[in-house]
């Protein structure tokens, strides 16, 4: 039990309160307030590692007394390394040390070397510090320097921008010429700078001392780096107190605090996320015993997965929660963003990770909804294409922009919006819209049926035919409204009509998906040579599949023509919602070079008509995909 509570306390430089410990021990401590305290000072009295802070009321180690200072009588060393590049574990050294001691508020000695690696320096390194090999011929090596520096430190606390990079070359430094790591406590400007200038966009060491005001003097040599550094620390020192940090035990704790007051860590190993490809596919995090905690999709699964590893104030309690029981990450390279958040659907349907909120990884996009099958057709919104009995336009970027379009295009046609089938009435009280004029009131018989359907006909031959009826008349209305200085209200109607030609362009570019089609994408697959189809059938993904030859083109024009043939339901089932808004949503999106879209004509009822149809297709599938492994070989 002492040694649970010994290396609870490690993690723990400010200590641990009564409380904390007795819910550490017992899962109900009891109803004797004074239980807990007796029963661990009977635990950890008499043991000399461990030592209690009656000001404070907190249990700590005695391996962090020197932690207990107040900040303002604490002793810093502020370092920075100059190195080869990349990280120790890749082979890489470091050419020079610099450091600089911060004693009562001031700077009072100062640590610099050069350091010969023992090899040639990257040209790179050269450009970027000023240092070559001609300034380390003949200087000392790590082994004769970290000692000297070693005694230069002491037992101050040490400080870093980017701690972790330094620390990491100390460590590789310490093992291999002191045989032991580095136990020394970090305290980090950069970590410290997104704590207390949350604001603060970038929190380089030039954009903090562009923020301060320091000026930048030597910059990227170490001793140059470590003056700026500890100009920066003295204005944290000063900020600290404010925030009721008053002692460095308390200063290291708030670093690694997350934004949900916990402290922040993640299990997983460096060298694992290092590895990972920086190409797009699914990763999955599992825990302790293996089991999978969360399926993710990612255009760059390196730098997904090491947004895991940062204490982000963008992280939420559920998010912070999942990287504290993270211990292992797996990856799936999937060739393209699509099939990614295709197999990330896939895998969350299938798997039902825990930490995978049902649909939360699909896109968020909007339709409006035309209900040509009722009487007395409505436009709604909806959140996909799910019925064959309506009409589809979109889909949207955001909810709100589809309010927008509805609120236009119902005032432009007078169509309703109201929820519910009609039963016309003349005594019937319409709604506000039909009272402020934004609607012709089919429900008490302000519009004939006839005339309600000319309306309808209409809003769909805009979309349909480039009909400018409606176009004409508000131009026509703008100009009145003009004429009659009613400035304000010409402009509203201008911003109107330039949002039903923006959505009638639109339509046309969209309407594969929303007017049920059917087409093929084509993307670059994983391998060179390889290619992703997938086949949409009446609006819904229905396969697939991966094509690498002239074979393989002749077995998926066959199950095209059994798709296009088959009979499907009305609606779309739950396994096709997740394929179609992905979808939907990529061709909303894609950019020119995502991949190509290529039509496929309907086939005839007949089945030999049909058979004479499909070669066309496959012919311009042949080039295409010609054409796309020219694209590929040249950009190679």
């Amino acid at each position: 039990m002492r040694e649970a509570i010994h290396e609870y306390l490690l993690e723990r430089p400010s200590g641990a309160s009564i409380g904390e410990l007795i819910d550490l021990i017992f899962t109900r401590p009891g109803s004797d307030p004074e239980m807990g305290p007796r029963f661990l000072q009977a635990l950890l009295g008499d043991d000399e590692r461990f030592a209690f802070d009656g000001e404070l009321r907190r249990w700590r180690v005695r391996a962090h007394d020197c932690l207990a200072e107040p900040l303002t009588a604490a002793t810093f060393v502020v370092v920075d390394l100059e190195t080869t590049g990349g990280g120790p574990g890749r082979g890489e050294s470091i050419i020079e040390i610099g450091a600089v001691k911060v004693a009562s508020g001031r700077i009072a000695d100062s640590f610099q070397t050069l350091v010969d690696p023992g090899r040639r320096l990257p040209p790179f390194i050269t450009r970027l510090t000023g240092i070559d090999d001609e300034m380390l011929a003949g200087r000392p090596t790590i082994a004769t320097v970290l000692p000297e520096f070693a005694d230069f430190c002491g037992d101050a606390v040490l400080v870093a921008h980017n701690a972790r990079f330094d620390r990491a070359f100390l460590d590789a430094a310490w093992r291999e010429v002191l045989g032991r790591p580095v136990t020394r406590n970090f305290l980090c400007t950069l970590r410290l700078s997104r704590r207390l200038l949350p604001a603060l966009r970038k929190r380089s060491l030039d954009s903090l001392a562009g923020h301060f005001g320091i000026p930048c003097v030597d910059r990227h040599r170490a001793l140059g780096d470590a003056r700026m550094t500890a100009e920066v620390l003295f204005h944290f020192l000063e900020a600290l107190p404010r925030r009721g940090v008053l002692r460095v035990a308390e200063a290291l704790d708030f670093q690694g605090m997350a934004s949900d007051g916990r402290r922040f860590f993640c299990m997983l190993p460096r060298t694992a996320v290092a590895d990972l490809p920086h190409r797009p596919g699914v990763y999955r995090f599992t825990g302790e015993d293996g089991a999978l905690l969360y399926v993710g999709k990612a255009v760059d699964l390196q730098q997904r997965v090491s947004s895991y590893t940062v204490n982000s104030k963008g992280h939420s309690s559920k998010t912070l929660d999942l990287i504290r029981h993270i211990r292992g990450v797996s990856v799936e390279e999937t060739g393209s963003e699509l099939e990614a958040a295709l197999r990330e659907a896939e895998l969350i349907r299938a798997l039902q990770p825990p930490y995978n909120v049902l649909r939360k990884h699909l896109p968020r996009i909007a339709f409006l909804k035309l209900s040509v099958a009722d009487r007395h057709p409505r436009l709604s919104l909806a959140s996909r294409p799910s019925s064959r009995r309506a009409r589809f336009f979109g889909p949207f970027r955001s909810r709100a922009h589809a309010e927008r379009a509805l609120e236009v295009l119902a005032k432009a046609f007078q169509v309703r919006t109201c929820a519910g089938r009609l039963d016309p009435s003349p005594d019937f009280a319409p709604c506000f819209e039909g009272q402020v004029g934004n609607c012709s009131r089919p429900c008490n018989r302000g519009v004939a049926d006839d005339t309600y359907d000319l309306q309808v006909r209409e809003l769909i031959r805009f979309f349909d035919e480039d009909s400018d009826d409606v176009v004409r008349r508000l131009e026509v209305r703008r100009d009145e409204l003009s004429e009659r200085l009613q400035f304000e209200s010409a402009a509203r109607l201008q911003r109107d009509l330039d949002m039903l030609r923006h959505l009638r362009k639109r339509q046309r570019q969209m309407s594969w998906i929303v007017e049920r089609h059917n087409f093929a994408v084509l993307q670059p697959g994983r391998e060179a040579g390889d290619f992703a189809v997938y086949l949409v059938v009446q609006g819904r993904l229905v396969e697939r599949c991966r094509l690498n030859d002239a074979a393989a083109i002749g077995e998926l024009v066959d199950r095209v023509h059994t798709r296009l043939t088959a009979r499907r339901p009305a609606g779309l089932a739950a396994e096709e919602v997740d394929g179609t808004t992905i979808l939907a949503a990529w061709l909303r999106d894609r950019g020119e070079s995502d991949g190509y879209v290529i039509p496929i004509d309907d086939v005839p009822p007949d089945a030999g008509a049909a058979a004479e149809r499909l070669p066309e297709w496959a012919a311009a599938l042949h080039a295409l995909l010609a054409g796309a492994n020219a694209q590929q070989s040249a950009a190679r």
